[in-house]
């Protein structure tokens, strides 16, 4: 009997425990640091929502961005599976912009065309066309820096103030 009485009340003790931890933990989430160069995108263009401290999308622009996350020296570079009609890391039916040569680093990437895209404070170095006609630009002002046509993608040379994205 009080082996019993002393198992019902561990029990007892251990599903309080978690009633008091679940809320806890779900409030940390509520918390999210994002990483500094999605915070710096925030401010320069509004509208953003944050998912994860890589992650931020803005709904209005049909734009996200990813952040690859810092990894220690000495790893190896994740590999590359995509989709057969991705372009590098840009998804099927997206046009996108890295942060590095190559389709490589951070990305910023749209769902729409037909319209020319902020870049804020994002250090545009690679762009690409994962779509089935047209192309995209990246422009600083009204001098073109790079131009990728559907299903291809260049390297960007000097400052980049947007991306136009034409059918």
């Amino acid at each position: 009997m009080k082996r019993s009485i002393t198992t019902v009340l561990v029990g007892a003790a251990l599903l309080m425990a978690g009633a008091v931890a679940a809320p806890m933990a779900a409030a940390a989430d509520d918390r999210i640091e994002p990483d500094p160069q999605i915070a710096a995108m925030l401010e320069a263009v509004p509208g953003g929502v944050v998912l994860d401290a890589y992650n931020a999308v803005w709904p209005e622009l049909d734009m996200e961005m990813t952040v690859e996350p810092a990894r220690p020296s000495g790893l190896a570079e994740r590999s590359s599976v995509t989709a057969l009609s991705s372009v590098g890391a840009c998804a099927s039916g997206k046009v996108c912009a890295f942060s590095l040569s190559g389709t490589n680093g951070s990305k910023l990437s749209w769902g729409t065309c037909n319209t020319s895209f902020p870049v804020g404070t994002f250090t545009v170095r690679s762009i690409a066309d994962a779509r089935s006609s047209g192309y995209a630009q990246a422009k600083y002002g009204t001098t073109v820096r790079a131009t990728a046509y559907a299903g291809g993608w260049k390297n960007v040379y000097g400052s980049v103030s947007r991306i136009t994205c034409v059918s």
